[in-house]
């Protein structure tokens, strides 16, 4: 898992209060995990977004922004008792990031994958995911730079030259 140093004060606290352990889960985000995923123009989708979806792969200038902007998950709008300490929050996104790779590990074995987690300010934490590709970015190399916004990366697997 890549992080930059903003993600990277949280991970510690995260980790010691086991706040990123997947059994931890709302039910909203196991009910969205567990409606599982669909394949469309080469791009890998949770299937209740994409059934949501008002866009289509022509809207966006590739395939990875196309999946970004489908599979775009505000954790907050998946609790059950409104809001959480923003550490506890954070915690929730890494715990559906975790058990969100390993799903798409187990389902989609051929194909690798990149997982966005982001929380800017406490208020919000985001979980996106694409398919890994070596002509696409979402996230550039430079994701150091973000000041304000807490950010973690991690791939099913890294893609190879």
């Amino acid at each position: 898992m890549k992080t930059n140093p903003r993600m990277e004060g949280f991970l510690a606290e995260i980790r010691d209060d086991n706040l990123d352990d997947p059994r931890a889960l709302p039910q909203k985000l196991l009910a969205l995990l567990n409606e599982g995923f669909v394949e469309e123009e080469e791009c890998v989708f949770f299937s209740r977004l994409k059934e949501a979806a008002q866009v289509q792969r022509l809207d966006f200038p590739d395939r990875t922004a196309y999946e970004c902007f489908v599979n775009h998950v505000h954790v907050e709008d998946y609790l059950e008792n409104g809001g959480l300490p923003p550490i506890e929050l954070l915690g929730r996104g890494m715990a559906f990031a975790h058990e969100l790779a390993d799903r798409l590990r187990r389902l989609h074995g051929t194909k690798h994958f990149r997982i966005i987690v982001a929380s800017e300010g406490g208020v919000s934490c985001t979980v996106r995911f694409h398919t890994l590709r070596h002509e696409e970015e979402w996230v550039g190399k430079s994701f150091n730079g973000f000041k304000e916004e807490a950010i973690a990366i991690m791939e099913t697997q890294e893609v190879l030259p």
